[in-house]
C-alpha cells in the first residue's frame, strides 16, 4: 500500500470537451437505426457508461446502436475534440494518474491518445470494462487493485453527478470541476483544474508525494 494520494480523473467533459461530440454521434446512430429522439432526451443520459445508455435508448438493439455510435464518434467526431487547455495540470501532478470514463475504453485510448494526454496517465478504465460504471464505485475498486493503492487515498475529479457518487460509495474525496454542468453532491468544487495544486492536503487521508515540476 503506498501512502500517497492518487488523482482519477474522469474524461468527457472534464479533462477534454467532447460532450458534445458524443451527443452528436448517439444521435446520428439513433437515426441510422430508424430512431429520432431530442438532444434534451439523450443529454441527462450523459456521464452513464455507453452500454447503459444504448440500453435506455434502444433496448431491443443496445449492442448494435453502442457498436455504431462508437465507429461514428472515432471516424466523424474525433477530430472535433480537444483537451481543455487547463488539463495540462495532468504534467504537474504526482503519478501515477487513472482515467475512469464511462466511455468504451478503446475510445477513450484513442481520445487521450489524439489530445496528446496519454502520456500523463497511467491507467485508463472504460464503462466497458468493469462490472458496474459510474455512479456505482466498482471503477475505483479496480483502480484500487491495479495501483495498489487504497479508495481512501483517491481524489476524484469529474464534471458530473454520477462522478461525484462514484467517489463517495468508494471512500474516495469527490471533487467537481464546475464547468457545463452543475454537481450537487460535490465535497469540493473548482472552477479550473489548477486549483487542484492549492487543494489542502487533508482531503487525502495520507499525504500525496510532493508536486511535480515540467
Amino acid at each position: 500500500m503506498v501512502s500517497a494520494g492518487v488523482y482519477v480523473f474522469d474524461l468527457d467533459g472534464t479533462l477534454v470537451d467532447s460532450v458534445e461530440a458524443h451527443m452528436a454521434a448517439w444521435l446520428e446512430a439513433l437515426r441510422a437505426l430508424g430512431v429520432n429522439k431530442s438532444w434534451d432526451e439523450v443529454r441527462p443520459l450523459m456521464g452513464l457508461p455507453a452500454h447503459d445508455i444504448a440500453r435506455a435508448l434502444l433496448p431491443e438493439r443496445a449492442g448494435e446502436l453502442a457498436a455504431l455510435k462508437n465507429k461514428l464518434f472515432l471516424e466523424k467526431y474525433l477530430p472535433l475534440v480537444r483537451a481543455y487547455g487547463d488539463a495540462e495540470v495532468l504534467r504537474l501532478l504526482p503519478r501515477p494518474i487513472a482515467v475512469v470514463t464511462s466511455s468504451s475504453g478503446h475510445v477513450a485510448r484513442r481520445v487521450l491518445v489524439a489530445v496528446g494526454l496519454a502520456p500523463h496517465v497511467d491507467l485508463v478504465l472504460g464503462g466497458d470494462e468493469v462490472p458496474r460504471g459510474k455512479p456505482a464505485p466498482d471503477p475505483l475498486y479496480l483502480v484500487s487493485q491495479r495501483l495498489g493503492v487504497d479508495t481512501r487515498d483517491m481524489v476524484v475529479v469529474g464534471d458530473s453527478d454520477y462522478d461525484m457518487e462514484m467517489a463517495q460509495a468508494a471512500g474516495a474525496a469527490a471533487v467537481c470541476i464546475a464547468r457545463k454542468t452543475p454537481c450537487r453532491k460535490a465535497q469540493h468544487v473548482i472552477h479550473t483544474l489548477h486549483e487542484l495544486l492549492e487543494l489542502p492536503v487533508k482531503i487525502f487521508k495520507n499525504p500525496p508525494y510532493e508536486t511535480r515540476g515540467p
